[in-house]
This record gives structure tokens, C-alpha cells and sequence, in this order.
């Protein structure tokens, strides 16, 4: 009868420690699970982290790429306009060198030739001062009558002939004036203003220009 005890003593014993080595088991499996879990937790996280930075790092790249092509469009657009300034200073380079002598004022002295508008008469004689110059490839021409600016003409040479027009002018109410000149001296060019009415009347003028 007293032994009874002790062996139930020792099998409560046995049965406490291996319920206290499944419980600590359980705790470690808990454990390792949690972390685990946490750890997946923490990759994932690391995970969308660098993808959005990836992404960020796309977009930059992409930016950049932009940048680049913006610049290189600018560059190219500046190399075009440096090609047609230097292009336009040789050709203004050689009209001055083929015409030293037409920048400056001249007089001009026109007379009515043929008109078929009325106000205006064969034999009518006008006087008018201009002032010539070269303008990038272009000729420009100021017109001015008693310190008065009258119309200004551009134009160019076609051949030896120097061509001038205006398309809109308010003194001529918006006619359509057409010079043609030629140099017969060194000083001096002859030829022809043609202006083209709205109502579609014409007048010829002939032209003597001497330079001041």
C-alpha cells in the first residue's frame, strides 16, 4: 500500500516532464512559425520597396532620356541657325562686294508714262528721296518725301536688274507697287514703278535715280 504512492508519484512525474517538453516544443514551433511569418512579412515589404524604387529609378531614366533628346533637338536647332546666319552674312558679304555703290540716299525722279486710273495724268512728275541699303540677303529701300516716311520696298537682284516691291500701302490705299532697276552709271539707274490699284487701274512711272 505505500508503494502504490511512489510509483503513481513517479508516473505524474514523468508525464508533467513530457507534457512540459510537448508544450516547449509547441512554443519553439510557435515561435519559428512567427518568425517565419515575420520574416515573409519583411520580404515581401523589401520586395515592394525595390520595385518601387525600380520604377522610380525607370522613370528618372526615362526623364533623362527626354532631357537628352530636348537638348540634342536644340543643339541641332542652333547649329541650323548659326549655318543660316553665316549663310546669309556670305550672301550679304557678296551683294556688297558685287554692289559697293547702292547703300546710301538717292534721289529719285519719276515721270507718269502710261495710266489708266483716274487723278492721274501722263507727264505728271514726282520727287521722292531713298535710301538704300542691304538688310541680310535683301535690299531695303526707304521712301521719304519732305522728311516724311512714304512706303518701304524690299527686294532683291535678279541678275544685274534690281527688283523691288510693295504689297501693302497706305498711301496708294493698299496698291501694289512693282520697281524694276538697272544701273547705267556708276551713280546713276534707270527704270520703271508700276503700281497696281485695287480697282485693277495701272500706273507706269519712269525712273532716274542719281546718289547723293
Amino acid at each position: 500500500m505505500i508503494i502504490k504512492p511512489v510509483k503513481n508519484n513517479i508516473f505524474n512525474k514523468i508525464v508533467y516532464i513530457q507534457i512540459s517538453q510537448i508544450v516547449v516544443n509547441m512554443k519553439w514551433i510557435f515561435l519559428l512559425s512567427a518568425i517565419m511569418m515575420i520574416s515573409g512579412c519583411g520580404l515581401r515589404q523589401r520586395e515592394m520597396e525595390l520595385n518601387k524604387k525600380i520604377k522610380q529609378l525607370n522613370q528618372k531614366e526615362q526623364e533623362l532620356t527626354l532631357k537628352e533628346q530636348s537638348l540634342a533637338i536644340k543643339e541641332q536647332q542652333l547649329n541650323d541657325r548659326e549655318k543660316s546666319l553665316d549663310s546669309n552674312d556670305r550672301v550679304a558679304d557678296t551683294l556688297l562686294s558685287k554692289h559697293k555703290k547702292l547703300p546710301g540716299t538717292w534721289m529719285v525722279e519719276m515721270q507718269c508714262t502710261e495710266t489708266t486710273c483716274p487723278g492721274s495724268a501722263v507727264g505728271d512728275i514726282k520727287s521722292e528721296q531713298w535710301n538704300l541699303k542691304f538688310q541680310d540677303n535683301m535690299v531695303l529701300a526707304t521712301a521719304m518725301n519732305n522728311n516724311q516716311l512714304l512706303r518701304v520696298y524690299t527686294g532683291e537682284f535678279i541678275g544685274n536688274a534690281l527688283r523691288l516691291t510693295v504689297q501693302q500701302d497706305s498711301i496708294e490705299n493698299s496698291a501694289k507697287i512693282i520697281v524694276n532697276l538697272q544701273q547705267t552709271k556708276e551713280n546713276e539707274m534707270e527704270g520703271e514703278r508700276e503700281i497696281i490699284q485695287p480697282s485693277g487701274c495701272h500706273i507706269l512711272y519712269s525712273l532716274r535715280l542719281k546718289k547723293q
